[in-house]
């Protein structure tokens, strides 16, 4: 399993202007492929903080880093020079993304969205990538997206304009991560009567050791209640098959339990 570092940009983000649904939603998506995030870093608008949080991501073993904002034509708009820092790499025009821009601001001019298709340098701005890299289209909006394939994996970053962003990573990045060969994701919550969570540790790893391509959860509620909530996801090659397995995690969830004398879970 390949692991994954989200980097979120966003002055806006950081200040609490904007609720991060990005990320969020990316995480859900990568599920589905059967790829889990290990990190996810928040950093402001300054080239330096993004190649901070690059390098980190990287030396912690993420295979596949995301970034999320900052691709877009004003002067904060800094996400691929903090990917050019991180990595010791100049920034360049990059003619195939110059020719997406300039497509996409002829047809967005043609629909009188905008009042000019002239490359301003504004625009030409989205088309200067780290070099090596290359851009990934953008049929929603202006900016390209961009992947950077490095020694450890893939740099992929995309655009902080939800549809954008969406658009790009279901049309453009998951052929590239193998889309057509997704694990089928299943996921359940139970509800276990007992209000000690250190019992549950050593069953939880016992049934992760049992049982492979699944992962489970506490959800611990306040000290004393009456309940302790777990969440169970599991993969395979079917539905039919994620759900066995949740199936039989509940199954061993419920003897553990009743060997330690606790009670059995309930949906």
């Amino acid at each position: 399993m390949r692991w994954v570092g989200i980097l979120v940009v966003g002055n806006e983000i950081l200040e609490g202007l904007v609720l991060d649904t990005n990320s969020h939603w990316v995480i859900n998506r990568l599920k589905a492929l059967n790829l889990r995030v290990k990190e996810r870093i928040t950093v402001r608008d300054a080239v330096e903080e993004i190649a901070l949080g690059i390098k980190r991501l990287l030396s912690d073993g993420c295979g596949l880093v995301i970034t999320i904002g900052g691709l877009g034509p004003t002067h904060d708009d800094m996400t691929l020079r903090g990917v050019a820092e991180a990595l010791g790499l100049p920034m360049e025009l990059d003619e195939e993304a110059l020719e997406m821009v300039s497509k996409r601001y002829r047809e967005l001019y043609s629909m009188g969205i905008v009042e000019s298709d002239e490359i301003t340098e504004a625009r030409r701005k989205m088309a200067v990538l780290p070099k090596g890299a290359r851009p990934l289209e953008n049929l929603v909006g202006g900016a390209p997206g961009v992947l950077l394939e490095v020694d450890v994996g893939m740099i992929v970053s995309l655009p902080g304009v939800p549809e954008e962003m969406k658009w790009i990573f279901e049309n453009r990045l998951i052929p590239l991560l193998g889309g057509g060969e997704e694990a089928i994701l299943s996921e359940r919550m139970v509800s276990l009567p007992i209000r000690d969570e250190t019992i549950l540790s050593p069953i939880i790893d016992e049934v992760m050791r049992s049982i492979q391509n699944i992962y489970l959860k506490s959800m611990v509620k306040p000290y004393g209640d009456p309940s302790i909530r777990i969440w169970i996801t599991a993969t395979g090659g079917s539905k039919e098959e994620a759900e066995d397995k949740i199936e039989r995690a509940i199954e061993l969830l419920t003897r553990l339990l009743e060997r330690h004398g606790e009670w059995a879970p309930h949906s």
